[in-house]
């Protein structure tokens, strides 16, 4: 999906993208947010699936009180800062067509 978005040879940039839950990856909210793009799933049995959430749980739920009791998994941030200047770098590569995102897959 990305792929075609990022490739899309017309005049309008593409800024948002509404998917089914089939296109709801952890990968897909990580490469669209350092694309800044919107990717707006609409999410089946949503209290089924795990979410994360940045920092403690009290201050989550206090910060979202409807999705924040959704948020069941802590976000690893020590290891996305580690990696951060590979994650940018990735995100260069797919945003000026130097890789796609089907070659990471």
């Amino acid at each position: 999906m990305l792929d075609e978005i990022l490739g899309n040879a017309t005049d309008l940039p593409i800024t948002e993208h509404a998917t089914d839950t089939h296109g709801v990856t952890l990968v897909n909210f990580g490469l669209f947010d350092l694309l800044r793009m919107q990717l707006s799933p609409r999410i089946r049995d949503l209290g089924r699936i795990t979410l994360y959430r940045p920092g403690a749980r009290r201050e989550t739920e206090a910060r979202f009180p409807h999705a924040g009791p959704l948020m069941t998994r802590r976000a690893n941030l020590e290891l996305i800062a580690e990696h951060w200047d590979d994650l940018l770098r990735l995100a260069g590569s797919l945003k000026f067509g130097h890789a796609t995102a089907s070659l990471l897959a």
